[in-house]
């Protein structure tokens, strides 16, 4: 597989995220113009713990260990609590952007050389404002699912 995705690809990557599954097809189409093909070969870190949320990502091909770190003894250790594969993404959720404070809440580390499509929330906080039915979806995700986690 070449590492060109054509925009078709792109958009049916954005469609199989729930948080973003009600977009208009031209919001979707917007939205695949801001992805950024990355490559990243194994044991390269993706993100990491802490760091702040700049971008978020979407899996095309490879699998990627997420690891959370604690310390014992007085020494960091990692714990495997997630691996993610093509089709899954780094920093999303059901409602949107998975993180509350805005900082990593886990390193992923490459476990095969990947291909991934990264959005900026930067870019994505622009497409929102310009879209208001964007953060219309987005809200409305978020009471959904919150009123099936109360139920």
């Amino acid at each position: 597989m070449s590492d060109a995705i054509s925009l078709d690809i792109k958009k049916e990557f954005i469609r199989n995220q729930a948080c973003f599954s009600q977009l208009t097809d031209q919001e979707i189409t917007d939205l695949a113009h801001l992805l950024v093909e990355k490559t990243l070969v194994a044991g390269e870190t993706i993100v990491t713990e802490g760091d702040p949320v700049d971008s978020v990502y979407l899996i095309i091909r490879g699998t990627a260990d997420v690891r959370v770190a604690s310390v014992k003894d007085n020494a960091v250790v990692w714990t495997s609590v997630a691996t993610l594969k093509d089709g899954d993404s780094i920093g999303l959720n059901e409602t949107g952007f998975y993180s509350i404070t805005g900082q990593r809440t886990a390193t992923v580390v490459a476990l095969s050389d990947m291909f991934l499509l990264r959005l900026s929330v930067t870019e994505f906080h622009g497409f929102s404002l310009a879209n208001p039915h964007v953060s219309e979806v987005m809200r409305k995700n978020t009471e959904d699912f919150l009123n099936s986690e109360s139920s």
